[in-house]
């Protein structure tokens, strides 16, 4: 990736799950086991490493950072106890809290700071989220191999309880990224001990965080999280243990709430239906957007954009979202999606402000033109494309419904391959795919967050799309007008545009999760930006 930087962060509003009550003593005999259900299996516990949704959920329940997102979602100092910034916005020194511990009791200092955020700059490493750290100083040097130094990393121990961070241009979302595992400390001791192992398997991993993990083999799909008595705020943590699984299959999933084994569960679009006048029954917004990405360096006629323009006419998202989807999606006009962030030049959503009206959307007339069009100036009379997707029941209802729609263009054929979570990735990252169904959750509520993914040299851009466009207006946005915030937006907007014309991708639609959550778990916290789980202040009566 170009490794930019981050520009900005417009705070979100949390969800609680559960209603508002008194205080409560952290009594961990008062309070039951949390049974939670996630529908991927669990990939990486190693911070450096971590790309997906669920392996963020575990990271942020067993580590933490500077900063944490508080309960109404906004970043507070967590193992920072002070900051103080320079004048210029360049320089920001850290005071640690007194006597941190890891779960082993070792004490967390901020040389474990100086480490962690090293290894992940390591090229060696090959940190997907690395790109974050563009802004520190000599970030983007090391990760390119220009600087071979990672002690030239602008990361300084002080001393033991003194942090100290240095950038190369000012950051309005450090705040909010230093939320996030990547920014973790690791315990160089600890890792260099396991080796390889590291972040594989449970008993390869060491907390800082509220929990820690127990009973994860690296192939299973249960795990638990247990108090960590040695967390810093300890007293705060009320629930003994959260118990975790992954399930797949929604049907399960649902059966296994209503027999009282598991106290949240997805929702399918029959469940939901049945389920909407229950009193359990939540939806949960996300900054999550679905896409298919279309792989132009595998597939040579995806390099035609008459053709990709095709693909995205011929979907009828709204169908797709009232009835295949029912409860959990909102169709896609965009690639940022909405209540994201609020354009300033505007006033308005970002999402509503930069849509090309008629880019994304319905016309089937249009799309069958356009890929008889495609097809003639790439000497074809047919296409045959494999849709890659995972193995969930969501996923395999979109993969049909795809199907179906696409192959209603004459000389398109369209198969399917489902593949577990952790496969899917490994094959899209490995641009070993025709088109695969994507998504990405915001990191933080600004538009950046989505349109960083699709630069020319970003390791996101499995697909390899490339608009000189696009890149200008993104390279702009994290450079020359970086302090600007109404230049900024005006850039994501031309970003926004270039690739809804051209498209770069194919937006699908904006996710929300349709939930039954048992009454009786107060105060799970959700954040449709970052890890979304938040079990920090949850407990189970």
């Amino acid at each position: 990736m170009n490794k930019l930087v981050k520009t900005s962060v417009l705070l979100s509003t949390a969800v609680i799950l559960g209603s508002a009550v008194a205080p409560l003593a952290a009594n961990a005999a008062t309070y039951k086991t949390i049974n939670w259900q996630e529908t991927s299996d669990l990939g990486t516990m190693d911070p450096s490493k971590v790309t997906a949704s669920v392996d963020f959920d575990a990271l942020q329940a067993t580590g933490e950072g500077l900063y944490r997102y508080s309960q109404d979602s906004k970043p507070e100092l967590a193992l920072a106890e002070s900051v103080q910034k320079s004048d210029d916005g360049l320089t920001y020194t850290f005071k640690l809290r007194p006597d941190l511990k890891w779960a082993n009791g070792e004490p967390i200092t901020a040389q474990d700071f100086v480490y962690g955020w090293q290894r992940t700059n390591d090229p060696k490493t090959a940190s997907q989220y690395a790109y974050l750290f563009s802004g520190i100083k000599g970030a983007d040097d090391i990760q390119s191999g220009k600087d071979k130094d990672l002690n030239d990393l602008g990361v300084k121990a002080v001393d033991d309880t003194t942090l100290e961070v240095t950038l190369d241009k000012p950051m309005p979302q450090l705040e909010s990224i230093l939320t996030m595992a990547p920014f973790y400390p690791q315990n160089q001791k600890f890792v260099e001990k396991v080796g390889s192992k590291y972040g594989t398997a449970s008993k390869y991993t060491l907390a800082s965080g509220p929990y820690v993990q127990k009973g994860w083999t690296g192939s299973n799909n249960k795990y638990s999280l247990v108090k960590n008595d040695n967390y810093w705020d300890a007293k705060t943590v009320k629930t003994p243990k959260v118990s975790i699984q992954t399930i797949k299959d929604q049907n399960t999933g649902y059966n296994l709430y209503k027999s009282g084994k598991i106290d949240f569960t997805n929702l399918s679009p029959d469940q939901v239906r049945a389920s909407k006048k229950n009193k359990a029954y939540k939806v949960i917004p996300q900054a999550t957007t679905f896409y298919l990405e279309l792989n132009e360096k595998k597939v040579a006629a995806l390099k035609n954009v008459k053709i990709r323009q095709a693909l995205s006419y011929a979907i009828d998202r709204k169908t797709m979202s009232d009835k295949i989807l029912t409860g959990t999606a909102t169709p896609a006009t965009t690639l940022t999606p909405a209540n994201l962030a609020k354009d300033p030049n505007t006033g308005k959503d970002f999402a509503k402000s930069a849509a090309v009206k008629g880019a994304i959307s319905y016309d089937k007339a249009k799309a069958k033109k356009l890929f008889a069009e495609g097809l003639k100036e790439e000497g074809k009379k047919k296409l045959n494309l494999q849709v890659l997707t995972d193995d969930t029941d969501g996923a395999k209802r979109t993969a049909q419904f795809l199907q179906s729609q696409l192959q209603n263009l004459s000389g398109l054929k369209v198969s399917i391959k489902t593949v577990p979570f952790k496969q899917r990735l490994a094959l899209s990252e490995d641009k070993n795919f025709d088109v695969v169904i994507s998504a990405w959750g915001a990191d933080y509520a600004e538009p950046s967050t989505f349109l960083d993914l699709f630069t020319s040299e970003s390791t996101f851009n499995n697909g390899s799309w490339s608009n000189a466009d696009y890149d200008n207006a993104v390279k702009a946005a994290s450079t020359t007008d970086v302090t600007d915030e109404n230049k900024r937006y005006d850039d994501y907007k031309t970003a926004e545009q270039a690739i809804e014309k051209d498209a770069g991708v194919v937006p699908l639609y904006y996710r929300s999760l349709a939930t039954l959550s048992r009454p009786s778990v107060k105060k799970v916290v959700t954040n449709p930006v970052g890890a979304q789980f938040d079990w920090k202040w949850a407990y189970k009566k």
